[in-house]
């Protein structure tokens, strides 16, 4: 099993930064959010995009604050960190860890890591909405396990999946089981498993997400290559 200091200091390294609301006391399980947020950070950088980081206000920030519990995008309870990333000639985005999304159904959901558009992360702050899916780019469902990944982790992404609709989304774990991979297969879904640092699969999952990026920059600035 990956250790909490072997993700957290993979973090640190990937974004740069050395504040973050981490510790080595921390779950696993919420610094595999932050993990897996720092790959989508770094992959957006690499393809061309200028990054920074910002708090629940809008002030730009390098003390890195991440929710360890399921909460509201406009949620001032602490300053959450979310980041900005902006490709040329197209609407920002914002990274944000475990946030509730409004599915197709009406019905809110948790996104371990939610890529969204700026314009409407700014709406969410300001009249207390939970995102739309159309306004989505790409969610992630991380599960970090000590032991055998549970079939239903993987029927209850498919839910999540269906009700985001369009949203480019993938299941992402540290571990993996046969029957796992083998229902998300069936199913069509996107998976990544054995997502640790040093790993080959991290290249894998980064070209999942430069796909995402791609996709949105493709609708807005077609002649920008990423």
């Amino acid at each position: 099993m990956t250790r909490v200091g072997d993700l957290l200091s993979e973090l640190r390294a990937t974004l740069g930064v050395h504040t973050v609301s981490y510790s080595s006391a921390s779950a696993a399980n919420d610094v595999y959010e932050g993990f897996v947020f720092s790959l989508v950070v770094a992959t957006a950088a690499e393809a061309g995009a200028v990054v920074h980081y910002e708090d629940v206000r809008k002030r730009a920030t390098g003390d890195l604050v991440f929710r360890t519990s399921p909460g509201r995008l406009h949620s001032t309870t602490r300053p959450y960190t979310h980041a900005v990333v902006q490709f040329a000639g197209t609407p920002a985005l914002e990274v944000h860890v475990g946030v509730f999304v409004q599915g197709n159904s009406r019905v809110s959901h948790e996104c371990d890591v939610l890529v969204l558009h700026g314009d409407e992360a700014d709406e969410c702050r300001r009249t207390g909405m939970l995102p739309r899916t159309r306004k989505c780019v790409l969610a992630i469902e991380c599960k970090h396990y000590v032991g055998h990944l549970p079939l239903g982790q993987a029927r209850g992404f498919v839910g999540l999946a269906d009700d985001l609709g369009k949203t480019a989304s993938v299941f992402v774990t540290n571990t993996s089981s046969d029957s796992v991979v083998r229902y998300l297969s069936h199913r069509g879904e996107g998976w990544e498993h054995h997502v640790v640092p040093t790993a080959p699969q991290l290249d894998h999952l980064r070209s999942t997400i430069r796909m995402a990026f791609r996709d949105h920059v493709s609708k807005h600035n077609p002649r920008l290559r990423i």
